[in-house]
């Protein structure tokens, strides 16, 4: 009986730390990590800008169909390293914060981030190339404007 009662005790002690646990790891600010201790192993992945990018077209959310109709500048950005939900949510935040970008979306198989700007809007490559080494990641290459709509290969920039 005594047995049965300290692991009730237990039991209810523990659940409410795991749950703050929980939570905490939900509200985590993966951008302000070094990303150190979440590095992912690319399995045949290369460093090389040619041979890593996808040519995938701009991936098609609600939220961004909105921005493009609304004239925004479609760009889609190859990342290297981009294998995760926390991943995508450290790119979503990094460019979600900013006044220029109207639409963001990380889409994990393809490894693009998706990105529509306001209209009158941009953002030089070297800033975004910036702002995915903030989030902990490599820029592979940036294509916009019909390149980024139709998924063609040839990217205006090569890092």
């Amino acid at each position: 009986m005594i047995r049965i009662f300290i692991f009730a005790a237990a039991f209810f002690v523990a659940t409410p730390v795991l749950a703050q646990e929980a939570r905490e790891h939900e509200t985590h600010d993966h951008e302000a990590d070094d990303h150190a201790a979440h590095k992912h192993d690319d399995a045949g992945a290369s460093d090389s800008a040619d041979e890593a990018t996808t040519g995938a077209p701009i991936f098609h959310t609600a939220e961004i169909d909105a921005a493009l109709a609304a004239g925004g500048e479609p760009v889609v950005v190859d990342v290297l390293g981009a294998v995760c939900d926390f991943c995508a949510k450290a790119m979503n935040k990094t460019f979600g914060k900013r006044d220029e970008v109207a639409a963001t979306y990380v889409d994990l198989d393809s490894k693009t981030l998706s990105l529509v700007f306001h209209p009158a809007m941009t953002l030089p490559d070297d800033d975004i190339r910036e702002l995915v080494k903030k989030a902990g990641y490599k820029t592979a290459a940036i294509r916009r404007g019909p390149a980024a709509l139709n998924g063609e290969d040839d990217a205006s920039d090569r890092s």
